[in-house]
Parts: C-alpha cells; sequence; structure tokens
C-alpha cells in the first residue's frame, strides 16, 4: 500500500511538472534597459532582423587586401531606438531610420553625431530605428537590408519591441523616413529599392551619401510620386549628384540643384528631388543637414 502510494504521487510530480498547464508565462524577448537624458529615452537592443549576422559575411569580408573578420564587425544584431522627450503617442507610428558609415558603430555615431538633438531640435514626433551595419568596418554592405523586404522586418520588430516595452500603444507604421551618411548608400538604396515599405517610405535622405547604386534611387523616385528624396553633397561627389539630378529631372521637371546656402527651409518642405551642394561643410559636417530636412516633415 505505501509503495502505491510512492507511485500516485509520483506520477502526480511528473503530471504537473510536464503538463504546463500552471507553468508561468515566459516572455522570449530581452529586458530592455532605457537610458533616461534630457533628450528622452534611448535603448540598444538585439533584434533577428538587424542587418548582421548575415551570410554574406559570416567569413568575413576583403577591402583593399585587407580581411575584416566576422567576429565583432559583422556579428553585432544591436539596434538602437531613441524616443525625443515629449513624445506624443498615435494611431500610427513615424519612425525615422538611420544608418552609419563606414568605420564607426551605433553607439559611437548616435553620440558623435548628436542625431538624438538633432531629432529633438526638428520637433518631429518620430522616433528613431538606428541598426548596427558593419561594426568598425571599412565596408558598405548592409546584411538582411540587402534582402528583399528588409527594412519592413527591421521596423515590424522594432515596433514589437516598443510595443512590449509599453513605448507606444499600437503597432501600425506611420510614415518612415530613411536618412544616412556617407557609406550608408547601399543600405539606403536596398531600402528604398526593395524593402517592402512602398506605402509607407515617405523620404530618402542622403548626408553625402551618394557614392553608388545611383539607379536604385531614381527607380524609387519613379515609382513613388508621392515620395521626397534629398541629397547633400561635397565635391567628391558631384558627378554623382549629377547623374542622379539629370536623370531624376526627367521625372520631376522641377527637381532642384542649389549651393546649400541658398536653400530655405521653405525650398526643402516644397521640393520633391532636392540637390544641395556644400562649399563650406566637410564629410562628416553635412549630417547636421539631417535637422533641417526633418523639420520641414508634416509626419502626424
Amino acid at each position: 500500500m505505501i509503495r502505491w502510494l510512492i507511485f500516485v504521487l509520483i506520477c502526480i510530480g511528473i503530471v504537473g511538472l510536464g503538463g504546463g498547464a500552471t507553468a508561468a508565462p515566459t516572455d522570449s524577448r530581452p529586458s530592455i534597459e532605457w537610458e533616461k537624458s534630457e533628450e528622452g529615452e534611448t535603448a540598444f537592443v538585439p533584434m533577428k532582423s538587424a542587418p548582421y549576422p548575415h551570410p554574406s559575411r559570416d567569413k568575413g569580408y576583403t577591402y583593399n587586401k585587407v580581411t575584416i573578420p566576422r567576429e565583432p564587425h559583422y556579428s553585432d544584431s544591436t539596434v538602437g531606438l531613441f524616443i525625443p522627450r515629449g513624445y506624443r503617442r498615435t494611431p500610427k507610428v513615424g519612425l525615422l531610420v538611420y544608418l552609419h558609415g563606414w568605420s564607426t558603430n551605433v553607439r559611437k555615431a548616435i553620440s558623435e553625431f548628436k542625431l538624438r538633438e538633432r531629432i529633438v531640435a526638428s520637433g518631429q514626433n518620430i522616433i528613431l530605428v538606428f541598426p548596427e551595419g558593419p561594426r568598425d568596418a571599412t565596408d558598405s554592405g548592409c546584411g538582411k537590408l540587402e534582402d528583399k523586404d528588409g527594412l519592413k522586418h527591421l521596423v515590424e520588430e522594432s515596433l514589437a519591441t516598443l510595443h512590449a516595452a509599453g513605448k507606444i500603444d499600437q503597432q501600425k507604421i506611420g510614415r518612415v523616413l530613411i536618412a544616412g551618411h556617407s557609406g550608408a548608400y547601399k543600405g539606403l538604396a536596398c531600402c528604398a529599392d526593395h524593402g517592402g515599405l512602398d506605402a509607407q517610405l515617405a523620404g530618402v535622405c542622403l548626408l553625402d551619401s551618394s557614392y553608388g547604386n545611383l539607379d536604385m534611387f531614381v527607380s524609387w523616385v519613379q515609382k513613388h510620386p508621392e515620395g521626397r528624396f534629398f541629397s547633400i553633397f561635397t565635391d567628391h561627389l558631384s558627378a554623382q549628384n549629377v547623374y542622379l539630378f539629370t536623370h531624376m529631372q526627367k521625372i520631376d521637371e522641377h527637381g532642384t540643384l542649389r549651393i546649400d546656402k541658398d536653400a530655405t527651409d521653405e525650398l526643402l518642405a516644397r521640393s520633391r528631388t532636392l540637390f544641395l551642394h556644400t562649399e563650406t561643410l566637410k564629410h562628416d559636417e553635412t549630417v547636421q543637414w539631417l535637422e533641417r530636412w526633418l523639420r520641414t516633415w508634416k509626419l502626424d
């Protein structure tokens, strides 16, 4: 009899452990630490949809006969999220997806180029999504953002992360803007061309970042008559911007090419395709135009 009772108790224990009916629910999402500052709240979150890791860089990458190894340059799945102070929750969430250039990383670039400060100064009710690209590498690859619907997957996972953290009420995509500096050109082109957000992608901003994939940008302007394209460039990218301007002018007869000092906010706001040549700013200094470009949008 005692042996029988022991057997029953053991069976009950097994059922209780294995049945799962009373087990506490678990959340597979990593806990997020939000850094609070005068500008707002920032978090750096690993995401599956981040550009890397990606099969294209499993064996690293060779540039100028120098091999850049996979670790740590192509294994970081960090995505920076920034919510500006005073952010107002809306039924649809407006986003700025920003890509960095060569030889830097998300944490360094967000601070060095004062991206949070520029977003706040623009007055836009928009959340920054800043994925890690090739980390501290001389490489313009963009991993999963090169794949079809890569931008869509990144935006959807970012919204799901923000919603799970209680930072937004809805996961509906509002207007999406993409911008990037220098070597970000390939990622921006792929996002515009086949990123999967045809309806929501409203604007493309190149900050001295028109090195290549130019026809993808022309194609985007042609296919999206409501979209706005902006490029500011220094002398070394003059030929590329003349190419873009002349080809886009066939699509947008009101396309404009000016010296940056002659550009007004009204010009930025009404121009569908706008090219500004700067005679005074250095390559890295062109990022300051992100604030003025953002300021001229009506996103809500």
